[in-house]
Parts: structure tokens; sequence; C-alpha cells
């Protein structure tokens, strides 16, 4: 269940901001983007699903601990197909690769998009995947857990109307709080709460971004170099260690008026002086890069679209269903272990389809791939040139303080 609210207030007591919501009932047709399986969209809210038991997944094909649980979620599916419990599937996929891995691992019950900057994902707090949500038959929230955790005697209790006997989640809650939507209100002063550090959990992990017009921060579970890197916008492989990070995962959330910009990074460098004894300094320096350029504008593997799709790595490459071109140089630069910079010049969004040769002890070994083939495939089959440089560019120096 969720805590009510319509102001923002950070995570100061283990609260994620995403859990504050509004006093507005939600349908999940305000939030979904299209059904890839199931009945028409206009079937799926709150109001016509009332009465009934609903299981949320919120998962993506790119997902390991997602697709292994799929198989246990269909026995569930199959064992309540005659009783009064929906399972709708939400994921951030791009529409035609979805479809496609439904065709090779069907996924029973429902299956949905979510639409752009993913509403649904918001309003149900999602910030690491997979992410089951249970519903009750009076439309609110009854629990909250792992689908490898969700057994049958766990839906036998919403059905009854009990309480459930999963683990609660670590969210404040109230028994009267219906499923709401999540509240539009930005902060009206700077903000910041480090908590951790905490264990690696099961499943993923590691979730960080900008959210609510780029205002306000947040990181769950998440490595403290890669908090550094998103905070500043920058790329990880442009912070620069002179001293060791802390070890652990932390939750670490950011906020501020769109206006105290700002000051939001000054207290956001103090807090972290303050926690772990380290100084964060932005600095311009010049660094080995490869330089993305158009070479052909016929490739096989990219191609422009209309709308925004999700995707990710593959075994030997990535699949990306309609992204800036940034997130592909994002991907390109993991492969090559050094920053990508993006000078193509292309706007708007790109779905990208790129695998390169790897033997089959190198995928099973989890080898880093050979950067020659990553720079040979992505020339043939995306049509860009990656060609070593020098750029100076803004970095994250880390260092003990003096």
């Amino acid at each position: 269940m969720f805590v009510v609210t319509n102001t923002f207030q950070p995570a100061f007591t283990g609260i994620s901001s995403s859990f504050f919501v509004i006093h507005q009932k939600c349908t999940l047709v305000e939030g979904l983007g299209t059904i890839v399986q199931g009945p028409t969209i206009e079937n799926v809210t709150w109001e016509k699903l009332k009465g009934k038991v609903v299981v949320l997944e919120f998962w993506n094909t790119a997902c390991g601990p997602c697709i292994q649980a799929i198989p246990h979620m269909n026995e569930l599916v199959t064992q309540f197909s005659y009783r009064p419990v929906v399972f709708l599937c939400v994921s951030d996929d791009n529409q035609d690769h979805l479809k496609k891995f439904l065709g090779r691992k069907p996924i029973k019950g429902w299956v949905a998009l979510d639409a752009p900057l993913k509403p649904t994902e918001t309003a149900f707090a999602v910030v690491g995947i997979p992410h089951t949500v249970i519903v009750n038959r009076s439309g609110r929230i009854a629990a909250i857990t792992h689908p490898a955790l969700l057994k049958a005697q766990h839906l036998e209790e919403i059905l009854a109307g009990n309480p459930s006997t999963l683990p609660a989640p670590k969210v404040v809650s109230t028994a009267d709080a219906p499923v709401v939507m999540v509240s539009n209100s930005l902060p009206s002063t700077v903000q910041i709460s480090i908590q951790g550090p905490f264990p690696q959990p099961k499943g993923a992990f590691n979730s960080r971004g900008w959210k609510a017009s780029n205002c306000i921060f947040e990181a769950r579970k998440a490595l403290l170099q890669d908090v550094l890197a998103e905070f500043f916008r920058i790329s990880p492989k442009l912070v620069f260690k002179e001293t060791k990070l802390p070890k652990g995962l932390y939750d670490i959330t950011a906020a501020g008026p769109p206006e105290q910009m700002p000051e939001l990074e000054r207290q956001f460098i103090e807090a972290v002086k303050k926690k772990w004894a380290i100084e964060v300094q932005i600095a311009a320096r010049q660094v080995s890069v490869y330089a993305m350029t158009v070479g052909s504008t016929n490739a096989p593997g990219l191609r422009s679209v209309q709308k925004p799709g999700g995707g990710g790595e593959k075994p030997g490459g990535f699949f990306l269903g309609g992204q800036p071109m940034r997130s592909i140089a994002s991907y390109l630069e993991s492969s090559l272990d050094k920053p990508v910079v993006d000078e193509t010049g292309l706007q708007g969004l790109w779905a990208a389809d790129l695998k390169w040769e790897m033997s089959r002890w190198e995928l099973l070994l989890h080898f880093a791939p050979d950067p020659a083939k990553v720079i040979e495939a992505t020339r043939q089959q995306l049509g860009l040139e990656l060609r070593p440089a020098f750029r100076t560019l803004p970095t994250v120096e880390i260092r003990a303080p003096k």
C-alpha cells in the first residue's frame, strides 16, 4: 500500500519518493501504452477489474531473473485460470522485439507495454525488476513481492479477503490507501538523503536516474561510482578515482526546485564528502575515446522510428527498439570499455540491432568482446564508424580530502 500525500518528500525514512501519491483513482489504461496479449486496452481499467485479484508483474526481456520467473508464473496462471484472478505483465520493451520473444517463450495471461516515460512503473514505485504487485478485489494493494516468492496460498489468502502473509514491503502503509497515481508535485527545497550500505539483493539492483522534470534524482541499491556518473550525467568511464570508493550498495535521493540545480549539485557534493570523506570535483580532461560518426545510411541494423522502445543486451550484442543515438553510444561504450562520443548528428529515435562474433567459450565464460569485432560489426550492421580519438570532456574526479 502507498502513502497518500500530494507533496514531495525525500527518502529520509527509508521510503522512496516514488511512493508518494495523490488522492485520485487510477485506471490502468491511463498509464499503459499497448496491450500485446489480452483484451483491448479500454477493458483494462480498475473499474472493470473490480472484484478480481490483479497480479501485476513488471519485467522486460533483458532481465535474467524476470525470464527465470516465467515458468513459475505460468503455473500460477494455469492454476487460477477459472478463478477471479488476472495476471498482467507490464514491460518497457520494443513491441516487435517483445512479440518475437513471446513467440519463443510464451507467457500466459495478459501482456502489456508501458507508455513512454513508464508512467505505470512510476505509479507503482518500481525501482528494480522483477517486481510483483498484487491488488485485491477492492482495488487496493495487498502485497508487493518478488515473483519467485509468490505462491498459490498467497493468492488464496487475498481472494478470501484476508491479509497477505507475504513479507511486507519496506514502505509506510495505510489500510485505506487505494490504487492511485504518483504526484507530479515538484520539491520546494533542496534535500539530500544517503542510506546504506546494503548487501546485494536477489534480482535486479543498481537502479538510478532523474525524474519529475529532471529535478529529482533517485538511486536504489546502487554502486557509488554509477551514482556519481548518473547524477552528473556523464559516462561511468569518465569517473576517475585517486582514492578508493566505499563498497556496498546505497539508496540516494537528491531533489531540489528546477531553479536551484546548482545548489543541489553543491549540497550533493558536500553530502558525499561528509558521508565518505572523499572530495568530488567536476573538471575538463582530455581523454581517449571512440568518436562515433555516420559511415553508411542504408545499414540493415539501424532505422529511424517514431515511438520510444526498450531493449537491452543479448549474448554478443544488443537490441534497442527506439532510443536516441546517445543510448546506442552507451551500449557500445559498455562493450568497448572506453567512452564513445556521439558525433553522428542524428536526431530522433532509432532502433538498433547489433550482433558481433563471439566464440562459444567467450560466451560461456563471459569474456569481454574483441573491440575489433565490435567495431567491424557496428560498421557493417549499423553503418556507424568508431574511430579512436582524443576529446576534452567533463569528468568526475574523486580524491581524498586535503
